[in-house]
């Protein structure tokens, strides 16, 4: 429905300061419908309302940047003051050392008051939280040492190596007063002077960082800071060393509060690790054959990624000499990280790198959330805005849609198109006068497709009433011709035979007359009795029930084929009992069942195929079964095989129009019992069917 602005009283509202717009926009007028004025207006409201909003997100991103600057500076102080308390302490142990050393203080030969000098030290410095050491140890030149530190499990500890009992080390669990109380451990030709520690304080000829290694009988990367001993006269006796935890930098970080996901790792600038956040173990290996982390190969994909970024963006770790704050896109999971990272160097050695990452995400999540609220709220806007324009265009133009939609229904032949229009304006006439006319017009059509209706199901009953008719005629042709060749080509191959005599006369033994004559008699009661399958197609099957011997009804059938059954070279054997009970089957239907069986595997099988008759008794029946040696049959063709016209793969030779093994099964069926086949390519064929035994007999 196209709605004018002049109508709508538009034109009025424009100022006269612009008379040269006015023709324009109102041949526009003219040609705009109202939905589109209403679709312009609701348009402003998602612009608008995005615009802010995108405005609002490039505000907060920039908030976020720096807050991010601000936290990852924070937590770069907080672990540089920590390390740098940390590292103080070993570096004042081996300071005092020296300093005991020197002064003479000391005597290093007497293992028995080092040992107590250094468990008084290492008690003094345990009260430390955080800052106390791992182990502390004194090596001499001739080849003694001890120390005093903690082992796995949180065991105060001393390992000794005294050259006047051997040269093996072992280790004493030391009780609260420092005595030793238990020998837990001994590590043979240990030599303290041979170790990297021992020879790398010597080298510097001062204070010196060892590289983290793995301590002896430890499961803890051990950083270590040695420094040579002198005595008065200023010569070489020892070596002091130093030990703190590793793990415990890792504890510590674990600590920190890194946004969400975020973490802080510690690396040499050859990309070891030193310390991470994570759950991450910073070595592999025992204590021999140890390997430590780099962080370009940490199983942690954010410890990976980020190493690998820094490289790359610095041509190496050696080049970060500053502070420096960066981004970067994983690309495992596409999204943006905060990188701050900052040397951390001293004068004895150390040179490493602090590095904090943090996802973006961690600090986006509230503004996603309020773009999300803000996102809802103006579409909750613009749908109450849009419910109100589809409201009002509804209300006028809803009764005129349906009265065009139920007029389209009814030319599409939709009588039951509803019209819900309750008003009593014209548009409601209208719509009152419509559906009368509708209902008229349905009533008389429902009278003519009755009509139409009863004609068209007289003729469906009688399409249906001549295709069976045509179906049970064409069974019954087929019946007769099947059941018919099979004696008639038993008589004419005996025909033949005497033709084939010379001499006018030709002898002809009474057994082969007989024969002839009860092959006769037997093709006339199979006429009779194919008029009676045809009329049991649509009556069912009657049976004139006998009680009989099945081994002479098997021996009658097999005599009316006993001609086919010499030409085909074949071995019948009927080994059917004579002591079964009797049965009580028609015996002219069960004939016809055996004689198709025995046709049937001659008509498959090549001449010299060996059939056997059996039969047992089971519970009120008597299992007959028809056997061959034949070339068998597939599964697929089992399935099918009683279906009636279903004639397999024949010989050349083989006649019939498969109603053979149909007929079998409704005769079997008829006396109550079944049928079925068992067979498998080129192992021959075995068909069973059950027969009831006489009741009365029994």
């Amino acid at each position: 429905m196209q709605v004018k602005l002049d109508a709508m009283g538009l034109n009025a509202s424009f100022p006269m300061v612009f008379p040269l717009l006015r023709p324009v926009l109102s041949k526009i007028s003219r040609k705009v419908s109202l939905q589109v004025i209403l679709a312009c207006l609701v348009l402003q409201i998602p612009a608008m309302v995005g615009l802010t909003g995108y405005l609002s997100f490039k505000n907060g991103q920039e908030a976020v940047d720096d807050l991010a600057n601000q936290l990852t500076n924070k937590i770069g102080d907080r672990v540089e003051q920590k390390l740098k308390d940390y590292l103080i302490v070993p570096q004042l142990i081996t300071r005092l050392n020296a300093n005991q050393v020197r002064a003479g203080t000391l005597d290093l030969d007497n293992l028995s008051e080092v040992q107590l000098y250094l468990w008084q030290q290492f008690q003094q410095f345990n009260d430390l939280k955080f800052n106390n050491p791992t182990f502390i140890t004194i090596a001499t030149e001739t080849g003694n040492s001890i120390g005093i530190g903690y082992r796995p499990f949180n065991r105060l500890v001393v390992d000794i190596r005294d050259l006047s009992k051997g040269k093996k080390v072992e280790v004493w669990r030391l009780n609260d007063w420092g005595d030793r109380v238990r020998l837990r451990q001994v590590f043979a030709n240990y030599d303290p002077r041979k170790q990297p520690w021992y020879r790398a304080a010597l080298a510097a000829g001062k204070l010196f960082w060892v590289n983290p290694s793995v301590g002896i009988g430890e499961d803890d990367l051990l950083l270590s800071v040695d420094r040579p001993l002198y005595n008065r006269q200023g010569k070489l006796v020892g070596v002091t060393h130093a030990a703190l935890s590793l793990s415990d930098v890792s504890h510590f970080l674990r600590k920190l509060e890194i946004g969400q996901t975020g973490q802080v790792f510690i690396m040499e600038t050859n990309g070891t690790l030193v310390g991470t956040s994570t759950s991450e173990k910073i070595f592999s290996g025992s204590t021999i054959k140890s390997q430590r982390v780099n962080a370009l190969e940490s199983k942690n994909s954010l410890t990976r990624q980020t190493a690998g970024f820094l490289e790359k963006r610095f041509n190496g770790f050696t080049s970060i000499s500053r502070p420096l704050s960066v981004q970067f896109n994983a690309s495992e999971d596409g999204q943006t990280h905060f990188v701050a990272v900052r040397p951390f160097r001293d004068y004895q050695g150390l040179n490493w790198l602090v590095a904090i990452v943090i996802p973006e995400q961690d600090f986006m999540g509230k503004i996603h959330e309020n773009t999300r609220h803000t996102v809802l709220l103006c579409l909750a806007a613009l749908g109450v805005a849009v419910a109100v324009a589809i409201a009002t265009s509804r209300w006028i133009a809803r009764p005129i849609l349906q009265l065009s939609a139920a007029a389209e229904s009814l030319a599409q032949n939709d009588w039951h198109y509803p019209i819900t229009i309750q008003r009593s304006d014209e548009l409601g006439i209208l719509a009152s006068s419509f559906q009368q006319m509708r209902d008229e017009l349905r009533r008389s059509r429902l009278l003519l497709e009755e009509y139409a209706s009863g004609l068209e199901q007289k003729n469906e009953k009688l399409s249906t009433l001549e295709a069976e008719l045509r179906q049970q005629l064409n069974l019954f042709l087929h019946a007769v011709s099947h059941d018919l060749r099979n004696p008639v080509i038993g008589t004419s191959i005996v025909l033949n035979n005497l033709n084939a005599q010379p001499g006018e006369a030709i002898a002809v033994s009474r057994l082969v007359l007989h024969r002839m004559i009860d092959s006769n008699h037997r093709q006339l009661e199979l006429i009779n009795s194919l008029i009676d399958t045809h009329a049991a197609e649509i009556w069912g099957i009657t049976l004139h029930c006998q009680s009989l011997v099945l081994r002479d009804l098997v021996e009658s059938a097999i005599a009316d084929l006993q001609p086919l059954i010499e030409r085909e070279n074949v071995l019948l054997k009927n080994l059917i009992s004579t002591a079964l009970p009797l049965i009580h089957v028609d015996p002219l239907q069960i004939a016809r069942v055996y004689q198709n069986l025995i046709a049937n595997a001659l008509k498959h099988n090549p001449p010299g195929v060996i059939l056997n008759l059996h039969a047992q008794q089971v519970p009120g029946w008597i299992n007959c079964s028809v056997s061959d040696n034949g070339a068998g049959i597939s599964p697929e063709q089992c399935e099918k095989i009683f279906n009636p016209y279903f004639r397999g793969n024949p010989r050349t030779k083989s006649v019939g129009l498969g109603l053979g093994l149909y007929l079998c099964q409704q005769i079997v069926q008829a006396h109550g019992g079944r049928i079925w086949v068992e067979s498998q390519l080129g192992q021959g064929t075995t068909f069973w069917f059950t027969l009831p035994i006489d009741k009365l007999a029994a």
